[in-house]
């Protein structure tokens, strides 16, 4: 759980970094300092992979007694192991909303010690808010009327860990275009948004890059540094084992006589950063500096955890597409466990 001492440091960081950013950078270092002060508050824990239930509970979870017995049905059973099933509809004191997603998930029961990792909604809400917040709205009538149905291709952009495999899922199962769902932007979905135009990647041959749809994915900067720390993908490097091994530290602990922050190299340009959450400020100042060239959509991972059917939808009708009748849930791992998302 997240400490006054980690939430100190945090502040640190940003402040020794703030003498070298431009003023479009403290927009994403308002985010990590608002983010921090409410997962100090609220207890919060970071942590799972990408099946349903364990994004659900790994992205917001709640370390408390009380709050834990809540969510459990009673049971007279002394045995204390984790491996006890309980199925989903005797599950109590937990928000409709969470139930539905668990549900259309097709999950039928979770083992006791899930339970207790559930969120309730107001720790959701307090967080993220109750409804999706998507940026580029106003660009949507604007794509459909310069690209014919049948010439739109649409899909990923993002940092790593930041489900950019999600979305592209997700809308390839849940909606129906004249055009294409690429599983990236051709010119890299882990590329800065100045290379579009300017380069092209390897599955990008042949596609109009003028013609391309973005779903730019942003995640919440704690929580993805926690999930590069877990898995870099093999494209994060940093100066030491010792630094390496003590991520996402920000600031180094065994200098005592200055501040120093952990430098790092992010493989989306080979730039080496003051630390990890530069990477993340550097890669997003470069899409907010070509936002206004483009038409895109900005999606939070959070909405497509917690409102996955109506971002799909919006989503979807944005470019013109039709949504499927079922909406289909991502039920695994969307990055699958080939190549550089073993592990993940």
């Amino acid at each position: 759980v997240p400490s006054l001492s980690v939430l100190i440091i945090i502040i640190k960081v940003m402040w020794i970094q703030s003498r070298r950013l431009s003023g479009r950078d403290f927009s994403y270092i308002a985010i990590l300092l608002c983010s921090s002060m409410v997962l100090f508050n609220v207890g919060l824990y970071i942590g799972g992979n990408s099946s349903s239930f364990n994004e659900i509970t790994g992205t917001i979870s709640i370390y408390s007694k009380a709050g834990a017995s809540d969510n459990v049905v009673s049971s007279t059973s002394n045995s204390s192991s984790s491996s006890k099933q309980i199925e989903i509809s005797n599950l109590k004191n937990t928000n409709e909303h969470i139930l539905r997603i668990l549900d259309n998930a097709k999950l039928t029961s979770i083992s006791e010690e899930q339970a207790t990792q559930l969120p309730t909604w107001k720790d959701i809400t307090s967080m993220y808010g109750d409804k999706p917040v998507i940026h580029g709205l106003e660009t949507c009538e604007q794509y459909r009327k310069m690209v014919k149905p049948e010439d739109r291709t649409i899909g990923p952009a993002g940092l790593f860990n930041t489900g950019t495999n999600l979305i592209w899922k997700m809308m390839t199962n849940n909606c129906n275009i004249d055009g294409e769902i690429l599983w990236q932007a051709p010119w890299g979905k882990h590329s800065f948004a100045s290379n579009r135009l300017k380069r092209v990647a390897w599955s990008g041959e042949g596609i109009n890059q003028t013609e391309f749809f973005p779903f730019v994915m942003i995640k919440d900067p704690f929580s993805w540094m926690n999930s590069q720390c877990r898995h870099g993908y093999g494209v994060t490097f940093w100066n030491s084992d010792y630094d390496e091994k003590h991520c996402p530290k920000l600031i180094r602990e065994n200098i005592r006589d200055r501040d120093e922050t952990v430098p790092m190299t992010l493989f989306t340009g080979g730039k080496t950063h003051d630390s990890l959450l530069d990477a993340y400020n550097y890669w997003y100042g470069e899409w907010e500096a070509e936002r206004t060239k483009f038409p895109h959509l900005s999606i939070r991972y959070e909405d497509l955890l917690f409102h996955g059917k109506e971002v799909s939808r919006i989503a979807c009708e944005c470019v013109g597409g039709n949504v499927t009748t079922e909406f289909q849930y991502e039920l695994g791992s969307a990055k699958g466990s080939d190549g550089s998302h073993e592990g993940a």
